[in-house]
């Protein structure tokens, strides 16, 4: 773990450390809602150790080895496709001003130093089972910065999980072209007019799916940039839920 982010673990929490069960197998689904809030930050450049990084995938070759866009020949008459079921409506709704619980941490990373702010959202959905939830796109909570995107995902599974599939591309920078280029693999050739062809963009990635418990925040972790998220269970009916309560199908 590197020293920036020790840091950001003093400065804000103790975050629990997550475990992943085998076993994670569905029941019968209670429907219910749950408020998401997200913060994405930066690393100051000064800070933050490591080269780790995600190339996009290259375009996928067709199994059979047959080039792309060709006719194959068909033998006999092709079966109609089915249509497939449609997926439930979640009931997305964005936050209002009132409903953000984490504006103080969010705060308190701007007056540091060590960490750069450049997103916080929230909404409410309903959960539902994995192969019945859609990922959501990150620009449909709010307009990421240049280099920012990816989505995030809430299901229900035996626990709650919230997926954080996110990428940010690396700084272009003259200082660092020749770093980005190796990287990559993609070391700048010198063209007929002296100049360097630009290496392939590189990006650094998180993508992490975890358990949730109500009301503790949880960190996605890269040396570059990261994520603190927070989920509550929408209580109806003035219930109370228990901070800390591991989500998911209710306990018999």
């Amino acid at each position: 773990m590197n020293r920036a982010t020790i840091g950001l673990l003093a400065a804000l929490c103790t975050l629990p450390a997550t475990a992943r069960d085998a076993g994670d197998v569905p029941g019968e689904a209670e429907l219910r809602r749950y408020s998401v809030e997200i913060i994405v930050f930066r690393y100051a450049r000064d800070v933050a150790p490591g080269n780790e990084v995600f190339l996009p995938d290259a375009p996928g070759e067709p199994a059979n080895g047959e080039p792309a866009g060709e006719d194959l020949p068909v033998i006999g008459e092709p079966e109609p496709p089915e249509e497939p079921e449609p997926l439930p409506d979640i009931g997305f709704v964005a936050f209002d001003d009132e409903d953000y619980r984490m504006q103080e941490a969010f705060e308190r990373l701007e007056r540091l130093d060590a960490y750069d702010p450049v997103m916080h959202f929230g909404w409410t959905q309903t959960a539902w089972p994995e192969e019945r939830t859609e990922p959501i796109p990150l620009h449909r909570f709010a307009r990421p910065p240049a280099g920012l995107d990816g989505h995030l995902t809430l299901f229900l599974s035996r626990f709650l999980h919230l997926v954080v599939d996110l990428q940010l591309e690396a700084p272009r920078t003259a200082t660092d072209r020749t770093d980005r280029a190796a990287a990559s693999g993609n070391y700048a050739p010198v063209r007929d007019d002296g100049l360097f062809d630009e290496p392939a963009a590189v990006y650094y990635r998180i993508r992490e799916d975890r358990k949730v418990r109500n009301g503790e925040l949880r960190y996605y972790d890269h040396p570059k940039f990261g994520v603190l998220a927070q989920v509550n269970r929408v209580e109806e009916d003035d219930e109370e839920s228990e901070t800390g309560e591991l989500l998911g199908y209710p306990l018999e």
